[in-house]
């Protein structure tokens, strides 16, 4: 039973380091976004929104091209088709 003593005061010691570096890093962003204002923060609204339009629109291209779907059937057509007509071109 002593051991489950040992293991809660382990993780008692881990919260502790953990909340101690979340508080750190709290504290490190508060500094650095201290002088951003009301202005900065609308171009960077703007900017993440353009940013987000654009890969809306990437995406919505691969997924045109990865999205044409042609029967199996009719691809086996177009190439007997072209071997026919390389053939004829051929012997000709």
């Amino acid at each position: 039973m002593e051991y489950v003593n040992y293991i809660a005061l382990a993780c008692s010691f881990v919260a502790l380091a953990l909340s101690i570096i979340a508080g750190a890093r709290v504290g490190k962003f508060e500094r650095s976004t201290a002088d951003t204002d009301w202005e900065t923060l609308a171009n960077l609204t703007g900017d993440i929104a353009a940013l987000k339009r654009t890969a809306q629109t990437l995406n919505n291209r691969l997924n045109g091209m990865n999205k044409a779907v042609v029967p199996q059937d009719q691809i086996i057509q177009q190439m007997i088709e072209h071997q026919n007509v390389e053939q004829i071109r051929r012997g000709g």
